[in-house]
């Protein structure tokens, strides 16, 4: 939860297009549909494997109707709502469940982390790359694949700035962490950094040719 604070802080241009009530997007609503839904699978008083035997239906609909909003959401929308939800929280509760079709934690992370990756701001694949660190990346058989798809999909400048603010969050979830740690892989690992190194060398050619992406990228702190 508190690295959508920290990074939150950073986007300041972003935030002009939280108010989307003009677009017809509801968005305070769907916020608030996603938390009162988590609030139903995260009792307080239950244990989540004790409240998900005795209310199995009643989870599954839950968890069901959040992926739902997420689905529906516009662009807009839908950065807005990684960047408010608690994503790591939700990564967790929600569950793939043994005993029925429902596989909604895998279903979630594949609509954020591939069906829905373009239309992700660079902010919000940052959120989406922690909340898969905080679920303990080497204990889920896909969560190397999803690291993978969002990296690859992130290029130049946009790379540059993925890196930078997953380094500056204020915990220990950098990006060395991620490639060297958490990834287990050795033929992803060097895919990884193999195309670090590929867009690394596509800036340096911008820079020297003065082209207009080199001209903003001087713009930038890094």
């Amino acid at each position: 939860q508190h690295v959508s604070h920290a990074l939150k802080r950073r986007s300041t241009a972003a935030s002009s297009l939280i108010r989307l009530t003009a677009l017809g997007i509801p968005i305070e609503d769907q916020l608030a549909e996603i938390n009162s839904c988590l609030s139903d699978i995260d009792q307080l008083l239950i244990p989540s494997t004790i409240n998900n035997f005795i209310n199995q239906r009643f989870i599954l609909r839950k968890e069901r109707e959040i992926i739902s909003v997420f689905e529906e959401a516009e662009p807009k929308a839908l950065n807005y709502l990684i960047a408010h939800s608690r994503l790591g929280l939700l990564f967790y509760k929600i569950k793939d469940h043994r005993n029925f079709s429902g596989q909604h934690r895998t279903e979630l992370i594949d609509l954020l982390a591939v069906e829905k990756i373009s239309q992700l701001t660079v902010i919000s694949r940052v959120i989406v790359l922690h909340a898969l660190q905080i679920m303990k990346i080497p204990a889920n058989t896909r969560a190397e694949y999803w690291v993978r798809n969002i990296i690859l999909s992130t290029k130049q400048d946009d790379l540059s700035e993925l890196k930078t603010l997953t380094d500056a969050k204020g915990d220990y979830f950098c990006m060395n962490k991620l490639i060297y740690e958490d990834i287990r892989s050795e033929t992803v690992r060097q895919v990884l950094l193999n195309h670090f190194l590929k867009e690394s060398r596509v800036q340096q050619a911008h820079m020297k040719m003065k082209t207009k992406k080199a001209k903003l990228r001087s713009q930038k702190a890094w």
